[in-house]
């Protein structure tokens, strides 16, 4: 488990999926999620934007036992919403 001591943000794959409501866990605007994000592009950008990424595929998102597996953990190097957008601008350029 993280814990806010360590100085990493936890980034599930559900937060930039179109097809996902707020209300459920996206946690970016729907002009710029993707359908079914994967998880190794989501790896690949933010170690391009260099958050030193370590990836965990058998995690589970905890409201999604059932379907996303996976999360990345980046350093917290900005704000959550700030990564995330420039994830999800980077996912979307992509698809």
């Amino acid at each position: 488990m993280v814990s806010r001591d360590d100085g990493k943000y936890v980034i599930w794959p559900v937060y930039f999926d179109k097809n996902i409501s707020r209300r459920d866990g996206r946690r970016v605007p729907k002009n710029i999620a993707v359908d079914k994000p994967s998880l190794d592009n989501m790896y690949r950008i933010a170690k391009e934007m260099g958050l030193n990424p370590e990836i965990e595929k058998e995690a589970k998102h905890p409201s999604k036992q059932w379907d996303y597996k996976g999360r990345i953990l980046v350093d917290k190097k900005d704000k959550k919403e700030k990564i995330l957008r420039e994830i999800a601008k980077r996912l979307k350029s992509l698809s």
